[in-house]
């Protein structure tokens, strides 16, 4: 009998999930659009993505990665929508939030106007929630979803949704029961896990809807503006906290310095032939801002290897050890097109606890972005003849003032037991 009553309760659920889809798409069908980015000198899509109206103004939200193209480069693309009754137009950016991959289009031509509400609060833990969109260019859809809170340890923010999110629905709105638009698609991890841009961040980006168009020579500046403040955000939070430490062979090593970054170790000591000891340390912000699609930035990465070499001897410890700062690389992915080279200066640095280390600090600069730079560092310590201690960091987007006082603090935080 309780068996028989479950699954009459779960029929039912489901039932009320499909019928207030069903409403929610009939009642804003003709505020939600699909997003085609055209290439110009081919006059055909090169990506697509959702969005949806929010005023009576024709202003409408998206994803910025579904627009990075035409931002990026102006000239030779145009932003167009198109409804569900297959007519198009053509949108005009007013605004970008790069860091939070959002951005806001207007309509050209003003028709019949619906928009969605916004709501003022997130639902509680648990809450029925829907997602709207254009999956793999085949039509608007509803997909009935889970509200699982906002993604704990992020420095991003991100909304936890149980439900599929698929390429072509980037940009759509995500709604509570009464059609209110509380999130916006994002991404996907598979599985039923998506994420959702929260409403704190679209309420920021609609500080903007009464605003003009961008012109084509705000882009990118508007772009550099948004990234350095973000960098200065994070490295400020980390310059102030105290750095706690764990132990890594004979040194003292920085570890779960913030909740955002999450750290990982391992070791060679189930290698039996091994001839050296290896221990690893590796702390990372898993989360990097899109520019577009060969450039990422934002991302934060600390690495640290303890090496015993005694077996090794003291002259072949020596080769090995101070060949191994070669092997380090940036954690972000940029083109050549994006960012020049990097350039390195070597020096020998001793920290505050006495700590001596050859050290190599590089810098290679953004090529539209004449104040951010992707930063490497690499030290190796000389304190011992055959064990030490190898660190390395990445920053990228960060102006040069932060990389300074961020590697002031990450060379001070090492110590030996």
């Amino acid at each position: 009998m309780k068996i028989l009553v479950f699954l009459l309760f779960f029929v039912s659920v489901i039932a009320h999930s499909q019928q207030t889809a069903q409403s929610l798409f009939g009642q804003h069908r003709t505020a939600l659009f699909q997003i085609k980015i055209i290439e110009l000198e081919s006059g055909n899509k090169s990506s697509i993505g959702s969005g949806f109206q929010v005023d009576l103004k024709g202003n409408i939200v998206t994803n910025y990665h579904v627009v990075s193209e035409y931002v990026y480069n102006p000239d030779k693309f145009r932003i167009e929508y198109m409804p569900n009754d297959g007519s198009e137009g053509e949108l005009q950016l007013v605004d970008v939030d790069v860091v939070n991959d959002l951005a806001l289009v207007r309509k050209l031509k003003l028709a019949e106007e619906a928009a969605f509400p916004i709501a003022t609060t997130l639902p509680e833990q648990g809450s029925d929630i829907y997602s709207l969109g254009n999956p793999h260019d085949l039509g608007m859809i509803v997909v009935p979803g889970t509200f699982n809170g906002l993604k704990k340890n992020s420095f991003y923010q991100r909304i936890h949704f149980t439900g599929s999110i698929n390429p072509g629905m980037s940009g759509g709105p995500v709604v509570n029961d009464l059609g209110e638009v509380m999130g916006v698609n994002v991404a996907t991890a598979g599985n039923q896990i998506g994420f959702l841009i929260p409403l704190s961040k679209v309420l920021g980006l609609l500080k903007s809807q009464h605003l003009a168009p961008l012109n084509n020579d705000q882009l990118k500046p508007r772009l550099q503006q948004q990234i350095k403040a973000n960098q200065q955000v994070l490295i400020d939070r980390l310059k102030m906290r105290d750095w706690p430490t764990s132990v890594l062979g004979e040194a003292l090593v920085p570890a779960n310095i913030t909740e955002f970054i999450s750290c990982w170790g391992g070791s060679n000591t189930s290698d039996r032939q091994a001839l050296y000891l290896s221990v690893e340390s590796s702390c990372q912000l898993d989360e990097q801002i899109y520019v577009h699609s060969g450039l990422r930035t934002g991302g934060l990465e600390l690495e640290f290897e303890w090496l015993d070499g005694k077996s090794l001897g003291k002259h072949r410890f020596y080769n090995f050890f101070t060949h191994s700062i070669t092997g380090a690389g940036a954690s972000n992915n940029a083109s050549k097109d994006d960012v020049t080279n990097f350039e390195c200066e070597e020096d020998k640095v001793t920290n505050r606890h006495g700590v001596t280390n050859k050290t190599v600090f590089c810098v290679r600069a953004y090529k539209e972005f004449d104040e951010l730079y992707d930063v490497l560092f690499v030290g190796a310590s000389i304190d011992h003849e055959d064990k030490g201690l190898l660190s390395h960091y990445t920053l990228a987007g960060v102006t040069k003032d932060s990389a300074l006082v961020f590697s002031q603090k990450f060379m001070d935080s090492i110590s030996w037991q």
